[in-house]
């Protein structure tokens, strides 16, 4: 089958929920490319239909060599349905799901190589604004020639497989295993949703299965919200050493961070993690993850060198913490082995966040309120023993050593507490929005700074986690007005940057997207971007006048207009221009603009009189007339020389007529009563 009378259809080589892809070759250019249809009984929805026309121009956006190229989009009638297509590049090679099941997992170095390109394509379409939300392995192709391809950029999926996607009926978008918790929980997803799922397909490289699986879609979305995963090292089969093992570990869990927050906040930051890895080098997640597992295990920090990551043993600890070893020493058993960690990263950094973040979700009310009452009881007890055994209770509580509570505010979190501490106070955390103090820091304590407190007593800690969070409301198909005051009402803002993009759906003025998406969480304060949309683009129609009709329908289409023809009766040559409607004007793309042209039909009468009416005739046929000659009565001469010569014409010498039009005369006759003998003959 051919469509658009260019692509003619080979065999389907894809099929998805939406669509099929088929091999096709492109006639015109004589190149191999791939044709993707929506199918039909979508094609019969107009919301689907817009989808996958918003898809196609969302692609055509992107221009990076590590992204599969469009070249071109339209719709093909097939039977009463009108279907939309997308062409685009034909790539010839496996992708990343393929590579996994036939040659076994990758290493993290080479999954690392791999991985460096996919981040750069999805910063590339990051920049321009639009979110993959479907990163799988399925969806990175690597060609024969070793050139690795992102795919199915902008996909909004309406319905797929069961087993691997959730449907629209839960509002979530994605497949399954490479869920971020965000996108399960009905979220809408933004950059750092994509780099969630390329953590899990690096997981799956390595490891040769995803991070969480389940009977159903719905099974695995609930892990990706509330369960951890296996940290990848320990599932991958070959000998690791110690900087691979903490570094596969750090750069993946730190991917797959529950809070969008605590991630790699772009894919380009994950590239440059993604590229120590490849050549071995300490990786900065894995530095975050080493000196935040030394504060809590009281290891010493180390001159910061890779060198330093010798081994030490420190007594058993959680398995979150735990790293993957091989070659334990003999009498290290029910110890783990843990890595002397470089020097601690500033304070409030993005792990030590995750890390409180994950030490918070994981506390509960109760187990708080048990710990702090258990700590009274403690407290009371040991103050009444000591009253018991002192002989002299009363003079020493009268020496007891005050002390001065410092003012810690504004300082990181991890800092505060371990001068508090080291002073002899103990220390509670409470966290707290602010929209002055940095996420991290501390706001204030209770009791105040400059209180006299002894030992032991319990400080309250607030921390800043940051501004307080709101949802963005979705504000698209509003004026620019309306969805300031929408954003104000949320306590956001609209960005001054208003960018401004051409629809042929949405009308001018309405704004036809926005960043970040509805649904997303931001500061509040923060600035919201959008495009609104500049109606139709707008074209000047040409001045066409003189040049022939089918050149002027040819400038036309180049333009983006359509033409309608209008002949008229004109002198001028068949198909030349006489006017064009609208010219010098500007006018919407896609409006049909007419041309007036002309027939040929017209010609100026010539003078006939003094003919013979087969003379006069034939200078008519010469001029192009196709109409008849009628006799009228004759007129009476005395002249026999004129005798049958045309002696009037009704229409007269110089006169514009149609070619079609008759053409009357009256010839002269001789009569012998009107010969005059004087006048020359």
């Amino acid at each position: 089958m051919k469509i658009a009378d260019r692509y003619e259809l080979g065999d389907i080589i894809g099929t998805g929920g939406m669509s099929d892809v088929y091999a096709a070759t492109d006639s015109i250019l004589g190149r191999e490319v791939a044709v993707k249809m929506l199918k039909v009984d979508m094609a019969r929805d107009a919301n689907f239909r817009e989808r996958f026309r918003q898809e196609a121009k969302n692609s055509a956006r992107l221009n990076h060599p590590n992204i599969v190229a469009v070249y071109d989009t339209g719709s093909q009638v097939i039977g009463d349905v009108d279907i939309p297509f997308i062409v685009m590049e034909r790539v010839a090679g496996r992708n990343l799901r393929d590579m996994v099941r036939e040659d076994g997992p990758m290493t993290p170095q080479e999954a690392a190589a791999l991985m460096i390109p996919v981040t750069r394509a999805l910063q590339s379409s990051h920049e321009a604004g639009i979110i993959h939300r479907d990163v799988k392995p399925a969806n990175i192709m690597v060609t024969n020639t070793g050139v690795v391809k992102v795919m199915d950029f902008g996909i909004a999926r309406a319905l797929d497989d069961a087993t691997s996607e959730i449907t629209e009926t839960s509002a979530v978008i994605g497949t399954a295993q490479y869920l971020s918790p965000e996108q399960a929980r009905g979220k809408a997803a933004d950059a750092r949703s994509d780099v969630y799922a390329l953590g899990c397909v690096i997981y799956e490289a390595v490891t040769g299965v995803p991070p969480f699986e389940g009977e159903s879609a719905f099974a695995v979305a609930y892990q990706h919200v509330q369960e951890d995963p296996v940290p990848p090292s320990q599932r991958i089969s070959t000998v690791l050493n110690d900087t691979e093992a903490v570094n596969i570990d750090s750069v993946i869990l730190t991917a797959m961070a529950k809070h969008p927050a605590d991630r790699y906040q772009s894919a380009a930051e994950m590239g440059v993690d993604l590229a120590l890895l490849e050549r071995g080098s300490v990786t900065n997640a894995a530095r975050n993850h080493l000196a935040t597992a030394g504060a809590d295990f009281g290891a010493q920090p180390y001159p910061e060198t890779a060198s330093n990551l010798a081994t030490v043993v420190t007594p058993a600890v959680p398995s979150s913490h735990a790293v993957r070893r091989e070659g334990v020493p003999p009498g290290t058993a029910g110890q783990a082995v843990q890595y002397a960690p470089p020097p601690s990263p500033p304070a409030g950094s993005r792990y030590q966040d995750h890390r409180r973040a994950n030490e918070k979700a994981k506390s509960s009310w109760s187990t708080w309120l048990a710990a702090l009452i258990g700590a009274l009881v403690l407290a009371a007890a040991g103050w009444f023993a000591y009253q018991f055994l002192s002989g002299d209770s009363e003079e020493s509580a009268a020496v007891e050593e005050m002390i001065a509570l410092p003012d810690v505010a504004g300082r990181p979190r991890d800092e505060a507490v371990a001068e508090l501490e080291k002073l002899g106070f103990q220390v509670a955390i409470s966290d707290e929005a602010s929209p002055e103090v940095p996420r991290g820091d501390v706001i204030g304590t209770n009791p105040t700074a400059g209180s006299e407190l002894g030992k032991g007593t319990l400080v309250t800690v607030t921390v800043s986690t940051g501004r307080e969070l709101t949802d963005v409301p979705d504000i698209t198909n509003m004026t620019a007005q309306q969805a300031s005051e929408a954003l104000t009402k949320a306590g956001l803002e609209l960005s001054e940057d208003i960018r401004r993009e051409s629809s042929e759906s949405v009308p001018e003025g309405v704004v036809i997207s926005q960043h970040p998406a509805a649904g997303s969480q931001l500061s509040k304060g923060s600035k919201v971007t959008v495009t609104v949309s500049s109606g139709r683009d707008k074209v000047q129609v040409p001045s066409l006048v003189g040049m022939d009709v089918n050149q002027a329908t040819a400038m036309l289409s180049q333009l983006g207009l359509q033409a309608t023809v209008s002949r008229v009766d004109s002198e001028r040559a068949d198909g030349e221009v006489l006017a064009v409607a609208g010219a010098n004007t500007e006018v919407d793309a896609g409006t049909t603009v007419e041309l007036r042209v002309s027939n040929n039909m017209l010609f100026s009468m010539p003078q006939i009189t003094r003919m013979t009416p087969s003379e006069a005739e034939s200078e008519l046929r010469d001029a192009g007339w196709t109409g008849r000659m009628v006799a009228g009565p004759t007129v009476p001469t005395g002249a026999l020389v004129d005798s049958g010569l045309i002696g009037h014409q009704e229409i007269e010498a110089g006169e514009v007529i149609r070619k079609d039009e008759t053409i009357g005369y009256n010839a002269w006759e001789f009569d012998p009563s009107q010969w005059n003998p004087f006048e020359p003959h």
